[in-house]
C-alpha cells in the first residue's frame, strides 16, 4: 500500500495519522490478533513509509492501551486479560445504569423514536460486526438521552474498548432474540419515565453479558479460571 505524501510540511503527520487508524481498526476487528508482535520494519514496507511515521503511530496505539513498546524487539498487540475484562464492564455497570436513568428523566419524544428504530433493526439477521455496531449505536443514544456529554464521552471510549473482546468472543446470532427484547423493556422504561426499572433492566443485561463474556473467553481459552479467581481475589481485597 502506497500514500499520497503530499506537501512535505504536512506528509509526517498524514502518513502517521493513517497508519495509525487503520491499525487501529485491524486491532479491534481483531485482524491483528490480541498478543500478536509486530515490527515497525515490515508495518513500513507494507505501507511504503519510512519507520518514523510508524514509530509515531506505534506511540498514539501505545498511548490507547492497544500495544506495548519492547524495547528494541518492536512492539506487542495487547492480549485480553481478566483484569482488562473486569476494568471495563466494571466501569459498563457504573455508567450504564446511571445513564439510563437519567435518560428515564430527559428522554424526548423524537428520542423514544430513535432508540425504536435503532431496536427494530435487531430483527434482522446480522453479522458479528453489524450487531455490534447496533448495540453500540443504541446504548450510546441512550447515554445522549442523558443530556451528559461526559458520560456520552465515556461510553463511546468504553464501547471503543468492548469492540475487540466483543468481536473475539461472541455469536451475536444466537443472543439477537434476548437483545431485542431486553432493549424493548429499556426502552419502554425510559418512555415511561421510569428511571428506577430502567437503571435495573440496564445493570441485569451488563451482569449478564459479563458473565457470557468471561464464560466465551474461558471456552476459547484465552482465560484461564485461575486467572478469574486471582482478578476476583484482588478486587475482593481493594
Amino acid at each position: 500500500m502506497t500514500f499520497d505524501a503530499g506537501s512535505a510540511t504536512t506528509a509526517p503527520a498524514s502518513v502517521s495519522e493513517r497508519i495509525y487508524l487503520a491499525l487501529r481498526q485491524e486491532i479491534m476487528r481483531c485482524e491483528i490478533a490480541p498478543g500478536a508482535t509486530l515490527d515497525a520494519a515490515s508495518i513500513a514496507r507494507q505501507y511504503d513509509v519510512s519507520k518514523t511515521p510508524v514509530r509515531d503511530a506505534m506511540q498514539k496505539l501505545a498511548a490507547d492501551g492497544l500495544v506495548t513498546i519492547l524495547p528494541r524487539s518492536g512492539y506487542r498487540v495487547a492480549p485480553i486479560t481478566f483484569q482488562a475484562v473486569h476494568e471495563i464492564l466494571d466501569l459498563r455497570a457504573a455508567i450504564g445504569p446511571h445513564a439510563a436513568r437519567q435518560a428515564a428523566r430527559y428522554a424526548t419524544a423524537a428520542d423514544i423514536a430513535v432508540l425504536r428504530q435503532i431496536v427494530s433493526e435487531y430483527a434482522a439477521p446480522l453479522d458479528v460486526g453489524t450487531m455490534q455496531q447496533v448495540a453500540r449505536r443504541f446504548h450510546i443514544a441512550i447515554a445522549r438521552c442523558s443530556r451528559n456529554k461526559r458520560i456520552v464521552t465515556l461510553s463511546e471510549s468504553l464501547f471503543d474498548e468492548l469492540e475487540r473482546l466483543l468481536r473475539f468472543a461472541i455469536d451475536f446470532s444466537v443472543k439477537t432474540g434476548e437483545h431485542s427484547e431486553e432493549h424493548t423493556a429499556l426502552v419502554d422504561a425510559i418512555e415511561a419515565g421510569d428511571g428506577e426499572r430502567a437503571a435495573a433492566i440496564e445493570a441485569a443485561h451488563i451482569k449478564s453479558s459479563r458473565e457470557f463474556l468471561i464464560e466465551r473467553l474461558m471456552t476459547l481459552g484465552y482465560l484461564s479460571e485461575g486467572e478469574i479467581q486471582l482478578g476476583n481475589a484482588r478486587g475482593a481485597g481493594e
